[in-house]
């Protein structure tokens, strides 16, 4: 009986406090976790990477969708959190670590200071492009272009990852409770 009471609280409390702003809190997730896949193939290339650097307004997109990313786990954290005091679900502990692991790594400072470093490099490509393209090796503009798409690549790769991992997480919990 006492087990049935506790997933009944646990179930409300998924429900109940995982109630965002703007829906239930593993819509949301789904939502934004979809915007930033769409966005990270575009990310994922020197095209992708010179757009940002030069539209503010796609940068503050982008920025902004990372942020609602950060939101929405920390409030996902936060009912986990509670709801691991009364349930000792290895999803639940899983997902807890995750989090953790992406607020930590791939925190919206580090994903600028990421940014700003890259498109720091594409200018100087871009700047020294006439002298480079006909260059062979990693010093050419296309082995420097190549060399700065593959960094940007496997860290946008990093960061969709935890993001899919973590939705995951929540469709495996939303399932259960």
């Amino acid at each position: 009986m006492r087990s049935i009471f506790i997933l009944l609280i646990s179930a409300l409390s998924l429900n109940v406090f995982a109630q965002d702003d703007q829906g239930r809190l593993d819509e949301r997730i789904d939502e934004v976790t979809y915007d930033w896949d769409l966005e990270a193939d575009k990310l994922a290339t020197y095209e992708g990477l010179l757009f940002v650097c030069g539209n503010q307004e796609y940068r503050t997109k982008i920025i902004g969708l990372l942020n609602d990313i950060h939101h929405l786990d920390s409030v996902l954290y936060d009912v986990l959190l509670k709801l691991s005091r009364t349930n000792s679900d290895k999803e639940i502990k899983k997902t807890l670590k995750d989090i953790k692991k992406f607020e930590e790594d791939y925190d919206t400072k580090g994903f600028i200071h990421f940014m700003n470093s890259e498109c720091k490099a594409a200018r100087e490509i871009e700047k020294t492009a006439a002298d480079t393209r006909n260059e062979v090796g990693e010093t050419s503009y296309s082995g420097q272009v190549y060399i700065l798409e593959t960094e940007l690549f496997k860290y946008v790769k990093h960061v969709t990852q935890r993001v899919d991992k973590i939705r995951l997480h929540v469709h495996h919990l939303s399932s259960h409770y």
